[in-house]
């Protein structure tokens, strides 16, 4: 390839996750229906051996084979040269174990340090195992907190991307009693701050935001319950006086299908489930993650390992697809932070 064609091609990388699991499958349906990208180079990153495998079952058109580094590319047009990093013992598909969350954190340390060092231009993320890297010694921790350690950056934000709606998290991975114990004024005023601050490198200029209820249909004056009254109704109306457009709070049985509809630009969920119910209840295998405020743009699919269904074949692409077209679509705006 020429030097100035090379040059043009910004590497993306993709992380294949959980080896026993189905980040290897989709990885290769998606870029099967992918097929080239202008202006990117795709470069799956993982066991080579597994990935071949993966690559015959996914019906993947052509031999894999290693390059050492995102550069080292050859055809700007193929999907088959990826990164290895090798797994140090079997697994079994499927299967919880230290090996196969080992090399899943092996693969983010890898994919990290090539896009901190800006050999890469961004990251789309397959799913990996908690309990896996649990056993592999990494802790419980999700890829939020793993990039986001390994950048050396206080925890990331992670946005669901649904259509045109993107939804913010008050709180995540936190049991449900502590969560609750979360909804503040405060933290809900600093949320809806960033949300306007961030939204606008997303393509949205004057957001409109909207905040759910935490209790049902917002209390109903505070029969059931009276977070909306102490810290809800007074986070909303400051943020106002801050010149936020924001609306709330408003039934979290309604509030998503109005954002859906084109209402708002952007929700804030109170809860890990509140967001993730709505989003994956209208498009399972259409929402993505998206983490803001990593020094490059990570975009990942928004479901598990499933490995119920690993390696038979059955796993469906469609999240890594749009997965991976939104982080182009960020990056060809010259946005992506």
């Amino acid at each position: 390839m020429p030097l100035a064609n090379r040059k043009a091609t910004r590497c993306l990388l993709i992380s294949t996750g959980d080896p026993a699991g189905i980040g290897p499958e989709i990885c290769f349906k998606a870029l099967r229906e992918l097929g080239p990208v202008p202006g990117f180079k795709l470069i799956p990153v993982g066991d080579l051996e597994t990935l071949s495998r993966a690559a015959a079952l996914a019906g993947f058109p052509f031999a894999l084979s290693a390059i050492a580094s995102p550069g080292d590319f050859r055809d700007r047009g193929s999907s088959g040269e990826i990164l290895h990093v090798g797994l140090q013992e079997a697994i079994e598909p499927g299967d919880v174990s230290a090996p196969a969350g080992g090399n899943a954190y092996r693969i983010l340390e890898a994919c990290s340090g090539l896009c901190l060092s800006g050999e890469a231009a961004g990251l789309v993320t397959c799913p990996i195992n908690k309990e896996s890297l649990e056993r592999a010694g990494h802790g419980g921790l999700g890829h939020t907190e793993i990039l986001s350690r390994l950048a050396g950056v206080a925890p990331a934000e992670t946005v669901f991307s649904l259509r045109a709606l993107k939804i913010f998290f008050l709180t995540r991975h936190l049991p449900l009693a502590e969560a609750v114990s979360k909804v503040k004024k405060q933290n809900i005023l600093e949320a809806l701050v960033r949300m306007d601050r961030v939204l606008p490198s997303l393509g949205v200029e004057r957001p409109r935001l909207g905040v759910p209820g935490l209790n049902p249909h917002c209390g109903e004056g505070g029969l059931f319950g009276r977070e909306e009254i102490e810290e809800i109704v007074p986070a909303v109306a400051e943020a106002r006086k801050r010149k936020i457009r924001v609306s709330g709070p408003i039934g979290a049985d309604s509030i998503f299908h109005q954002g859906l509809q084109g209402e708002f630009d952007s929700i804030l969920a109170l809860y890990h489930d509140q967001g993730h119910i709505a989003a994956k209840t209208c498009d399972f295998f259409g929402a993505v993650t998206l983490s803001l405020g990593l020094p490059y743009l990570r975009t990942s699919v928004d479901h598990g390992t499933g490995f119920d269904i690993a390696w038979r074949g059955k796993a469906n692409p469609a999240s890594l697809i749009r997965a991976v077209e939104l982080v182009v679509e960020i990056l060809e705006k010259g946005r992506g932070r």
